[in-house]
């Protein structure tokens, strides 16, 4: 396994710096310098983090984030052993410290109002609900890179599927919501309406493509 470093990537006014050897902890600033100040502290708050919600990190228990080297994060977007197959304990420490993560995230929130859900500091920041819904959509997103086309490709989006399915499948009529988010009406069934309407804007839109790839295409 590599020596713990910080990587760092950005350009103008945003950069972000990683440490991997605490997968997950990562803190940005407005120079190269701000980025690795932020992240060093960012380690100690990660990993208390997740200790107060149950994970033993003995791996990291002695870094010391102030004594680590600062490189910048390779063009290939990769940190070291990211190229190495996976070891089956990788997965199992994934799966605890996304436990963890997942138990922080809805500690912080679980309390919050509607209103404080939809309230912004300004008008530049995001609403929690924003932020929250944005972790959910990028979750998906980052799934969908671990398909293999074409032997492969429909795991994640089927089990997208099954959280829709199981998400409807454990409601009863009396769980109808009728609700402003963000600035709009939504209902239970508007929810409904949308989820078939983009899939099947989707369908189509996939059959074009396809279409368009066959007109394209040489005859044999």
């Amino acid at each position: 396994m590599s020596a713990p470093a910080i990587y760092v990537a950005g350009a103008d006014d945003y950069y972000l710096a990683r440490i991997p050897a605490l997968p997950g902890c990562n803190a940005s600033g407005r120079t190269r310098d701000d980025a690795v100040v932020n992240v060093r502290r960012a380690f100690r708050q990660y990993r208390e983090l997740l200790q107060s919600h149950g994970l033993s990190l003995e791996h990291v228990k002695d870094i010391d984030p102030d004594r680590l080297p600062v490189e910048d994060l390779p063009a290939s977007g990769l940190v070291p052993d990211e190229d190495k197959p996976l070891e089956e304990h990788e997965i199992r420490d994934f799966l605890h410290q996304f436990e963890a993560s997942q138990a922080a995230l809805v500690a912080l929130v679980e309390g919050l109002s509607p209103d404080a859900l939809e309230k912004k500091p300004t008008e530049q920041m995001w609403s929690v609900r924003e932020a929250l819904e944005h972790v959910m959509e990028a979750e998906t997103q980052f799934l969908a890179k671990l398909e293999r086309w074409p032997s492969d490709p429909l795991n994640t989006l089927q089990a997208v599927h099954r959280l829709v399915f199981q998400r409807f499948s454990v409601m009863e009529p009396e769980d109808w919501r009728d609700q402003q988010v963000m600035g709009r009406r939504w209902t239970t069934k508007r929810v409904m309406r949308r989820l078939l309407e983009h899939e099947f804007e989707h369908y189509s839109h996939i059959k074009e493509i396809m279409a368009a790839l066959s007109a394209d295409r040489p005859p044999e």
